[in-house]
C-alpha cells in the first residue's frame, strides 16, 4: 500500500518548501516507505484528512493518521522494517542535538529571510492568512523581519558550527545519513525551494555536504521544483 503524505504547497503545486514536510518525505525515503505526496495550501483546510489537526505534514497509512513530523518519523522507526533512521542510543540523542542546535541557531537567523519569500510564491488566497499568522509571531511585518540587521551573519556563524563534524564525516551520522541529517537539511531544502537568490554563503565543508544530501535518492532533492 502506498502511503500519502499531505505536503505543504504554494501557488505553483509542484513547489514544497515546508522544512517539516521535507523531514518527514526524507524519512520515508531513508526506510524505503513508498509514498504519495499530496498537495495541500495553506487555507485548504478542509480538505486536511485530521478533522482536529490543520497543519502539515499528515501521513496517512490505511487507518493511520499521524500528525507532525516528529510523530511521523517515530511511526516509520516502529512500523517499517527497513533502513533505521538511527541505530543507537547515541544517534538518538545526537538527532535530538542538532533539533535543539537548529531552533536555537540557525532557524531564528534564516526563518526571517525566508518568510517573505514563502509570501511571495503563496497563492493568493493565502496571502493574506500567511501575512497575518506570522507577522502576529514575529511582533513586526515581514519585510521588517526580513530587513533584520546581521542575519546573514548570523546564519554563517550557525553554519561554522555545522561545518565542524562535516570536515571529517561525510554525513553527521557518519558515513551514511541518518536523522541528524534530515532533520537538518530539511531547512536548506526549505530554502532551496524557495529563495532565488543566495541568502548565505555555506562553509565549504557545508556546502559539500549539502551536494551529498541532494544526491541521496537518486538526486530526489534536487529534482524538485524551486521558484523561478
Amino acid at each position: 500500500m502506498t502511503l500519502k503524505l499531505y505536503d505543504l504547497a504554494l501557488a505553483d503545486q509542484e513547489v514544497r518548501p515546508s522544512p517539516f514536510c521535507w523531514r518527514a518525505k526524507f524519512a520515508l525515503l531513508h526506510v524505503g516507505a513508498p509514498f504519495e505526496a499530496v498537495p495541500l495550501r495553506f487555507t485548504d483546510k478542509d480538505n486536511y484528512p485530521h478533522s482536529d489537526h490543520k497543519r502539515l505534514p499528515i501521513l496517512v497509512n490505511g487507518d493511520d493518521i499521524i500528525c507532525d513530523s516528529a510523530n511521523i518519523c517515530a511511526y516509520l522507526e516502529k512500523t517499517f522494517d527497513g533502513e533505521p533512521l538511527v541505530r543507537t542510543s547515541g544517534e538518538r540523542a545526537a538527532a535530538e542535538f542538532y533539533n535543539a542546535w537548529l531552533g536555537a541557531s540557525l532557524f531564528p537567523a534564516l526563518a526571517p529571510m525566508l518568510l517573505v519569500h514563502v509570501h511571495a510564491a503563496a497563492h493568493e488566497d493565502d496571502k493574506a492568512y500567511f501575512r497575518q499568522t506570522r507577522e502576529k509571531r514575529l511582533g513586526k511585518t515581514l519585510e521588517e523581519a526580513a530587513a533584520t540587521p546581521g542575519l546573514r551573519d548570523q546564519t554563517e556563524e550557525a553554519l561554522q558550527t555545522l561545518a565542524a563534524p562535516l570536515v571529517r564525516h561525510r554525513f553527521l551520522g557518519g558515513e551514511q545519513a541518518n536523522l541528524s541529517d534530515y532533520n537538518v537539511f530539511s531547512v536548506f531544502m526549505w530554502a532551496r525551494s524557495i529563495a532565488s537568490d543566495e541568502l548565505f554563503e555555506a562553509p565549504q565543508a557545508v556546502a559539500a555536504w549539502q551536494e551529498r544530501m541532494l544526491d541521496l535518492f537518486d538526486e530526489y532533492g534536487r529534482k524538485v521544483k524551486r521558484v523561478s
